[in-house]
């Protein structure tokens, strides 16, 4: 795995890369909060996208009216952190989370977890 300045890909650094971006071209307080909550659910999935979930899931567990939720997601695919696919109706949504350390990128469950591996490994080392 290859780094940018010094930096490893993973999920600290795509929390790195996050806010580097918030100091050129900041998101609202929502959209970061969405953000984090989908890295949060990102995680908890392996990193397997698309993540699948219900409007009404994400919008409670951020604490945002169904209009704010849409306004930061709007924000969220505008500046490249995702990407949504609507499936209609009131049916789940697929969300893919794109990297902030490659820009570009949907977020792999590889380069995640070869990073933790390899951290786990240097760990054990010490």
């Amino acid at each position: 795995m290859g780094s940018v300045g010094g930096v490893r890909g993973g999920w600290i650094a795509e929390i790195k890369y996050f806010y580097m971006r918030q100091s050129l071209s900041p998101l609202s307080a929502e959209a970061q909060a969405l953000w984090h909550y989908l890295m949060y659910r990102a995680n908890a999935a392996f990193w397997q996208m698309p993540l699948i979930l219900q409007t009404a899931e994400i919008a409670g567990a951020v604490k945002l009216s169904e209009s704010s939720f849409k306004r930061a997601r709007k924000a969220l695919e505008e500046g490249g952190y995702l990407i949504v696919e609507a499936q209609g109706g009131r049916r789940q949504s697929h969300y893919y989370l794109m990297s902030c350390f490659t820009p570009g990128k949907v977020l792999e469950p590889a380069r995640i977890l070869k990073d933790a591996d390899e951290k786990d490994a240097c760990e054990k080392k010490i």
